[in-house]
């Protein structure tokens, strides 16, 4: 913890002592109530967590686990003290597979393991209270009994739950904790309320039939993080396409290697400043990273000419939009970046190519990495010239607000803190 930003330890502190709070005020108000359980019941549940929080399926250093499903039913069978105890249990002896190295208990810091144990105990009791509050009485055992408050304790178990963890990426990622909780708001609620329904029927199905029937109900809880798994995989296929394209596009053209990685990375800074959520910016990376492929397409003797371009050739260059386009147009899950890269060269005032498209037209997605693009093109070694300098790439940034480039983009550029800057320079 000596490593840690004294922000982040002051953090995880108050986090502790919130939870100790809590948990005194809530036995004495009586919402935990230690109520008794059988043994082999309460081994047999911790050993359904630890087996689900060890499936566990990593996303943007987000967890997708279906253990919230032994915890609905933990909380619906045995009460607050007892899902808590259950939960944390189950976590403590998980065992998961991240970059290849084995996690567990032994091996994570002890003020990691503590405060993700306060992540799960206080969603929990406060879950409870207003399960409590709105209803919510002692299960009878019936499929459709406290249906509406057990609602209201997912969706306070997801909010608390999100919120603390979105305060630690806050900290440590510089960013808004709104900006940060909205950013895992899909999902996070993906993930908490497809496993709701599955802890309502565990928890009917273990009243009627005890062990056997639980059997039954993990075989669609454990096809539900099959699914969680695929689409992660899907995730990951999707950007290493996006990389071998980025890549062969960069083979063809020596003078704009790492030229897409920079537009993408000032794309990025500029959309973080005009308050874009995490998959927007996502969506602008992929299309930063492909704006320029279907320079694929455009002769080698042009695309790498010593010196200036004729204006029959500057025409096949112009086309580069259009080719990327038609390259990309039937790829699945592209849709949302086609726009903007066929329109990166479009300009404000609509005089660009290769459609002449006005501003109202466009989104402004486009203007972003079109002006990623014009800046990391400035500050570029080219064959009929040498790159600008910062100051001059910014005089032209300026001079060409209005006309070129969107005021919006350049004045959110200019709002990028000058060390973020510093890092796109060549």
């Amino acid at each position: 913890m000596k490593k840690l930003p004294l922000n982040l330890k002051i953090y995880i502190i108050t986090i502790y002592i919130i939870t100790f709070i809590s948990f005194l005020v809530f036995f004495k108000i009586e919402y935990i109530i230690f109520s008794s359980i059988e043994f082999d019941v309460f081994i047999f549940f911790i050993f359904l967590t630890t087996l689900t929080e060890s499936l566990t399926v990593i996303y943007r250093k987000i967890s997708f686990s279906t253990s919230f499903a032994i915890t609905v039913a933990s909380f619906l069978l045995f009460n607050t003290f007892n899902a808590i105890i259950i939960l944390v249990l189950g976590f403590l002896f998980r065992l998961t597979k991240d970059n290849n190295k084995y996690k567990h208990i032994f091996n994570t810091p002890f003020y990691g393991t503590l405060f993700n144990c306060c992540g799960f105990t206080l969603p929990i009791l406060y879950g409870s209270y207003f399960y409590k509050l709105v209803g919510g009485t002692i299960y009878n055992g019936k499929l459709d009994s406290n249906l509406l408050p057990i609602i209201v304790f997912g969706i306070v178990f997801y909010i608390i739950n999100t919120f603390i963890i979105s305060i630690v990426f806050s900290i440590t990622n510089k960013k808004g904790i709104l900006y940060s909780f909205l950013g895992n708001f899909k999902l996070v609620l993906l993930n908490t309320f497809a496993m709701t329904p599955f802890g309502i029927l565990l928890a009917y199905i273990f009243n009627l039939y005890s062990y056997a029937g639980v059997i039954l109900v993990l075989f669609p809880i454990v096809l539900a993080r099959y699914t969680f798994s695929l689409y992660i995989q899907s995730k990951s296929q999707y950007v290493q396409t996006v990389d071998a394209l980025m890549l062969a596009m960069e083979a063809r053209d020596k003078y704009t290697e790492g030229h897409s990685k920079r537009v993408a990375e000032i794309s990025a800074n500029i959309a973080k400043e005009l308050k874009y959520n995490d998959w927007k910016i996502e969506q602008l990376n992929m299309a930063a990273l492909l704006h320029d492929v279907g320079k694929i397409g455009i002769n080698d003797e042009i695309l790498n000419k010593p010196g200036k371009l004729s204006t029959e050739e500057f025409d096949i260059i112009k086309t580069h939009p259009l080719i990327g386009y038609n390259i990309l147009k039937d790829i699945k899950n592209l849709e949302n970046v086609l726009p903007i890269i066929r329109n990166h060269h479009e300009q404000y005032d609509g005089n660009g190519y290769p459609d002449g498209k006005k501003v109202e037209e466009l989104s402004l997605d486009v203007f972003i990495v079109q002006l990623a693009d014009s800046i990391d093109a400035m500050s570029t070694d080219r064959p009929y010239r040498k790159a600008l300098n910062h100051d001059m790439v910014i005089e032209e940034v300026k001079k060409y607000s209005g006309t070129q480039f969107h005021p919006k983009v350049v004045a959110a550029y200019f709002k990028v803190p000058e060390k973020q800057k510093s890092k796109v320079r060549i």
